[in-house]
């Protein structure tokens, strides 16, 4: 029996843990604000000849596809060097299916990951002791905080040393074709995202992915001595 809770806790902390990264990761990409203030700070306007009001129509454009189930193609037309044109080239649209199909699983994962950590948790409070079970819970969450810690300090070394071998790895493994391999002198979508940019979301993800752990470990840890000094003061 030890085994199975063994596995319970353990499935609801991985599950937990993908839950909340997927949706910090789409929280984060579909933020527009982000989008812009990358642009202004980085003088894409000046790298894509789109001021900041076409690239605005843009991202705004490129993120309503990317949420857009029954869209199949991103057709974003905008002023690009004074002439209005379809902003991203074949290579570029069709890649961005590709990137769409993944976010549309990852949303799915994320849902099911939701779904697996409530079942098990109800699975967990109806079998294992009401106390056992508080205690295990609040294990968890520190367990799942300080090995993703563990992890982010990989990831924090990878991103480091060679950001983009570890970016070009994650292309090899999520795509099965080279359409990623875009090229930046004609290309508008990698004017637009060029690697500094993906480095610096993927280190906002990381911040917010942590954050998220710590304030769920404080909160545990709030509950835990709250309900031990009620405890105490019962008996």
């Amino acid at each position: 029996m030890r085994k199975f809770f063994f596995i319970v806790y353990f499935l609801i902390g991985a599950f937990l843990s993908l839950a909340v990264l997927l949706a910090v990761v789409d929280r984060v990409a579909f933020n527009t604000r982000y989008y812009l203030d990358f642009f202004i700070q980085n003088d894409i306007p000046e790298i894509t000849g789109m001021d900041i009001e076409n690239l605005e129509i843009a991202v705004k454009d490129l993120i309503e596809y990317m949420r857009d189930d029954s869209r199949a193609l991103l057709d974003t037309v905008a002023i690009v060097h004074g002439r209005e044109r379809a902003v991203f080239g074949e290579r570029a649209v069709l890649h961005m299916v590709d990137v769409k199909n993944l976010f549309v699983l990852s949303r799915q994962v994320r849902n099911l990951s939701v779904l697996a950590v409530l079942t098990l948790l109800f699975i967990a409070y109806r079998i294992d002791n009401k106390e056992k079970f508080r205690k295990n819970v609040s294990k968890t969450l520190y367990f799942i905080t300080a090995v993703n810690f563990l992890l982010i300090c990989i990831v924090g070394a990878m991103i480091y040393f060679d950001f983009n071998r570890y970016f070009t790895y994650f292309h090899y493994i999520f795509f099965t074709n080279d359409l990623w391999l875009l090229d930046p002198r004609h290309e508008v979508l990698i004017q637009m995202l060029p690697l500094n940019f993906f480095i610096s979301i993927t280190i906002r993800i990381v911040v917010y992915y942590m954050s998220i752990l710590v304030l769920l470990s404080l909160g545990n840890r709030i509950f835990t001595v709250k309900a031990k000094n009620h405890n105490s003061k019962v008996e």
